[in-house]
């Protein structure tokens, strides 16, 4: 149940009311009760612990963010119509001995342009990091001390991103 509702007009004042005469008049509007929407973030990670780890860090630590998890790269597809915030990849799934996250990264892409995709990895190669950047990834993570940090600032740059586009378009 919503128990205010907040309604800003161009005089930059807030008013708990009802909406103007001039409905023109109105610059934006909140519910006093609503919670700010969650990003939904895909993590895609073989290793158990890692996938925890991550889903821990982004929902309690960060916070504004929701998560759902894959153990198995494929079973990504089926959810892609939830339109993820990011999606963040491992590079190797022992159960995929044919394929790498850099496979899935070029799907993804093919699929699913617009979606950022974070390469979040145990593989420090140069070579692999200039493949995957060339096929599209918004950046490359190598695992280590300071990698949940670096994650916060990508998703931080990312979200940045979308609100000056959406500003540019509707502002």
């Amino acid at each position: 149940m919503i128990s205010k509702i907040c309604v800003r007009w161009n005089t930059s004042k807030a008013v708990n009311s009802s909406p103007p005469v001039n409905p023109g008049e109105i610059i934006s509007f909140t519910y006093a009760d609503q919670q700010p929407m969650k990003k939904l973030v895909f993590i895609v990670e073989d290793n158990p612990i890692q996938l925890k780890m991550l889903q821990v860090h982004f929902e309690e630590m960060l916070g504004n963010y929701q998560v759902k998890t894959f153990s198995d790269p494929d079973h990504i597809f089926t959810s892609m119509h939830e339109k993820p915030f990011a999606i963040v990849l491992d590079h190797f799934f022992n159960d995929k001995k044919d394929r790498t996250g850099l496979h899935y990264l070029k799907e993804i892409k093919r699929k699913h342009k617009s979606v950022p995709v974070i390469y979040y990895t145990s593989l420090d190669d140069e070579k692999v990091k200039t493949e995957v950047m060339a096929s599209g990834a918004a950046n490359y993570i190598i695992k280590n001390s300071a990698s949940l940090v670096r994650l916060r600032s990508v998703l931080d740059i990312l979200h940045t991103r979308k609100e000056s586009i959406f500003a540019r378009l509707f502002g």
